[in-house]
């Protein structure tokens, strides 16, 4: 039996041989299918850009227009001391770097500016004097765009904790 296992050895070798080619092929082949279906996969599509939330209305009559003059944007925002009501284009009223893609660059916009003299109070903190607020609001719907509140150096109060000595190191070396 030993003298058989011994003759038909090298004939078991070459067979396992064959087969673990053919095993190999079979993997390297499989492999390059789902390789190139991966590829065929990853070409990505051209879509078009989702329309803003905010549309171009330019086209739109003043009529249209939920906020048709200054009296009704000061109705809307009620009895505050305006300084400047100014009726805009979106790309006139933002700010330089404000970047928004759900803002359309012709939308029809209200520019609000007021002063605040004695200060003013916001989510997180207080400007105590001389704060300056500007709010942009959608001429078509009312909605509040923007709304920023400038604030002198050493005016604000913030109405989180004072951040510890250790906390202040950890920022310092942050940047």
């Amino acid at each position: 039996m030993m003298k058989q296992l011994k003759q038909a050895f090298p004939a078991i070798l070459m067979m396992l041989g064959v087969i673990g080619s053919v095993a190999l092929v079979s993997k390297i082949s499989f492999a390059m299918t789902r390789l190139a279906q991966n590829n065929e996969q990853q070409i990505p599509e051209t879509k078009p850009p989702l329309p803003s939330k905010y549309s171009d209305n330019s086209n739109k009559l003043d009529s249209e227009l939920k906020l048709k003059t200054q009296d009704d944007v000061t109705k809307l925002l009620g009895n505050r001391k305006i300084k400047e009501i100014k009726f805009l284009k979106w790309k006139d009223a933002k700010p330089p770097k404000e970047d928004n893609p759900n803002i359309d660059g012709n939308r029809k916009v209200w520019k609000v500016t007021d002063d605040y003299v004695g200060g003013i109070d916001f989510d997180s903190g207080r400007c105590k004097s001389n704060a300056k607020l500007t709010q942009v609001l959608d001429a078509e719907t009312g909605d509040n765009l923007m709304l920023e509140v400038r604030c002198p150096k050493g005016s604000f109060e913030s109405s989180h904790p004072k951040p510890t000595a250790e906390e202040l190191r950890i920022l310092e070396n942050s940047r």
